[in-house]
């Protein structure tokens, strides 16, 4: 079985070279039969796993420095296994119908179905790799495969920009990767990460310092504070299908990580776990904070990602204290919080990216300044992206409300804890979390509204329609995940309760059933609340079903020409909250008129800054250049420089092996 799993890991990339050698819209249909196909190899395994408990495992040999190396389907690497094969399958069905606009002579899709391809699979074998070296070769391919996608429109200067950007962020944090694997390895002599258990769950500074190092590592792939700043840029390059996918899947691949150096931590030192809770609440601030400012729609998902990364952060450390205060219940509910938050935002980001995706194909603008009216257009797609909004903000009866509520509760249960310190945390988290909720619902009802609703704010080259059935097929897939865990949670609880239980270090029976006893009265009351709401409908329509409802217009001081100039925009929506946290959402303002008492034409330009960018990437950047400048002498154009360079490290290389002989 665990061979035809690897199988299915290779045929995504196998459906990418496929590719290369058909023409036009058959390379989407030919991958896309390849990524069936890798379902069935992949997901009786994952299955299998899933229902069942236990471990798959196989050993592969490889020849040195690899040697033997574990691939291993265990609880935690199978629950990410199966939202990156099937989310990945969706994302070949958007890309397919999504592509066709692209011209095939201007934009090559054989490279970008390549790389697709090879993405897929190498974020397959992230998570199931056991072997440090092994494990780094496939994290690099799927940092560059990302890379060469980021920049699939590289005629265009700013998606080179964004590209080679986030290229070096993955660089740096595979850099801490490196040392903190190098470092473990040579203390253990072995490359396996069984072996790294003895040194990562010792209480001392070398485990602490190791897990400062794989945090950073793993954390710049999520996209924590202060290393998100990748995010914003490699979202609004890529096309939409690969925004997806990086942002529903790949950064989660940064968590996968953490998830899995923790398991190794065994309990974790207290320090580290306070650590992790406090950068996740300001990664969760500080991702909505700026993404309520965004006009950009992706971009403004893209720092949505990050407030995301930040809530599942909490749950993490919530478990880690759980773990380090000796506290089961509140271990379960902070890692079952921060794994479902996992599966829950890859659901309703993946629906935003596409029906922003949507909006652009249509309209040709991602600027929520140029949009408006599109309801009118297109109502199934703005339908499913009321949703999606509505998921992500948390609110009750969808999934995203579900993952936050254990968060929530966790905490609320840890009142009950006799720690000061502990406490006050706490009520910090509580008070950050409520707080990320209220500005996730200004930020989304700013996109959905500015977007949707109203009249048109620009004239468009064509009237924009309804997406293709193709293009919608994948957001109502991911639209009926968010019903069945708002309406079912304790179903997906059960499913999911082998990898949590994977970081209890305790019988976690007695805390399932007391978790899923409160999930079962949470799902009833809330399908007593939309049988409510249903029956007042239906006693409406039948009241109202013979009746000529006329509809007036609101009274507008007789004034009743619609006009788009005097709705809100997406600036002036956002422009009183934004005035309150100026002072960490620095706001540039430039007026253009004329210089006369009655002008004809006045333009009032906005523009927001990332302050933790500004304090921290954007000085470290200017010195790193300035170290670069010291050695341009280097490039001189002179091919004898060069050779003599070359020369001089084959002397040092002879003089090293001599040396060693």
């Amino acid at each position: 079985m665990f061979d035809e799993f690897l199988l299915g890991c290779i045929l995504f990339f196998a459906g990418g070279t496929s590719a290369i050698f058909v023409r036009g819209k058959a390379k989407g249909y030919l991958f896309l039969l390849f990524g069936i196909a890798a379902q069935f190899m992949i997901l009786p395994s994952a299955v299998s796993v899933l229902l069942g408990g236990g471990n798959l495992e196989k050993i592969l040999y490889f020849s040195d420095p690899i040697g033997s190396s574990a691939i291993r389907l265990d609880p935690l690497a199978v629950f990410f296994v199966i939202i990156i094969s099937a989310g990945s399958l969706l994302a070949s069905i958007y890309s397919m119908e999504y592509l066709k606009h692209y011209d095939e002579k201007k934009y090559s899709l054989s490279s970008f179905y390549f790389f697709f391809g090879l993405l897929i699979s190498s974020m397959l074998l992230v998570v199931v790799v056991q072997n440090s070296i092994l494990f780094l070769i496939v994290w690099e391919l799927m940092s560059t495969s990302s890379f060469f996608l980021v920049i699939f429109e590289s005629d265009k200067e700013e998606v080179r920009k964004a590209g080679v950007y986030y290229l070096i962020a993955m660089q740096i944090g595979a850099s801490f990767l490196i040392a903190a694997f190098a470092w473990i390895s040579s203390v253990t002599g072995s490359y396996d990460f069984n072996s790294f258990k003895n040194i990562l769950s010792a209480q001392g500074s070398i485990s602490i310092i190791l897990f400062i190092l794989f945090f950073i590592g793993f954390g710049t792939k999520a996209g924590f504070v202060p290393f998100h700043t990748w995010l914003p840029r490699a979202h609004p390059a890529a096309p939409t299908g690969v925004s997806a996918i990086m942002s529903g899947i790949m950064i989660k691949t940064g968590i996968y990580g953490i998830l899995r150096i923790i398991l190794l931590c065994g309990i974790p030192e207290i320090h580290l776990a306070y650590g992790v809770f406090i950068i996740s609440l300001v990664t969760a601030i500080t991702g909505i904070l700026n993404g309520i400012s965004q006009k950009d729609i992706k971009k403004l998902l893209a720092y949505s990602s990050i407030e995301n990364i930040g809530i599942i952060g909490m749950g993490i450390g919530l478990g880690m204290l759980g773990l380090s205060y000796n506290l089961p219940l509140i271990t379960w509910l902070g890692f079952l919080g921060a794994l479902l938050h996992t599966l829950n935002h890859f659901t309703f980001k993946s629906i935003l990216f596409y029906g922003a995706g949507i909006v652009y194909q249509k309209t040709g603008t991602r600027n929520l300044e140029n949009l408006g009216g599109l309801i009118k257009y297109m109502p199934l797609t703005a339908a499913v992206f009321l949703i999606g909004a509505m998921a992500i903000s948390g609110l009750p009866i969808l999934s995203g409300f579900i993952s936050e509520f254990a968060i929530y509760l966790g905490i609320a249960k840890s009142f009950s804890f006799d720690s000061a310190s502990f406490n006050i945390l706490m009520i910090v988290g509580f008070s950050g979390l409520a707080l990320v909720g209220v500005m996730a619902v200004l930020g989304f009802t700013k996109l959905f509204g500015i977007t949707f609703l109203g009249t048109s704010r620009s004239k468009f080259h064509h009237q924009p329609s309804e997406a293709s059935p193709m293009l919608l097929f994948p957001m109502i897939i991911c639209l009926t995940v968010i019903f069945f865990v708002g309406f079912f949670p304790a179903v997906i609880i059960h499913l999911i309760s082998g990898a949590v239980n994977q970081f209890s270090q305790t019988n976690y029976l007695s805390e399932l059933s007391s978790i899923i006893s409160v999930y079962t009265s949470l799902a009833k009351a809330i399908s007593i609340f939309v049988a409510i709401l249903l029956f007042f409908f239906i006693v409406r329509y039948l009241l109202l079903r013979r009746k000529h409802v006329r509809i007036f217009k609101t009274w507008d001081c007789g004034y009743q020409t619609a006009n788009s100039r005097v709705q809100y925009t997406g600036s002036s929506f956002s422009l009183p909250f934004l005035e309150l946290v100026a002072a960490v959402v620095p706001q540039k303002t430039i007026v253009e008129t004329e210089k006369e008492i009655f002008p004809a034409e006045a333009k009032l330009k906005t523009s927001q800054h990332d302050l933790l960018e500004r304090i921290f990437i954007q000085p470290l950047l200017k010195y790193i250049r300035s170290f670069l400048n010291l050695f341009v002498w280097i490039q001189s154009g002179r091919m004898q420089q060069y050779i003599l360079y070359g020369l001089i490290f084959l002397v040092l290389i002879l003089i090293y092996v001599i040396g060693v002989m």
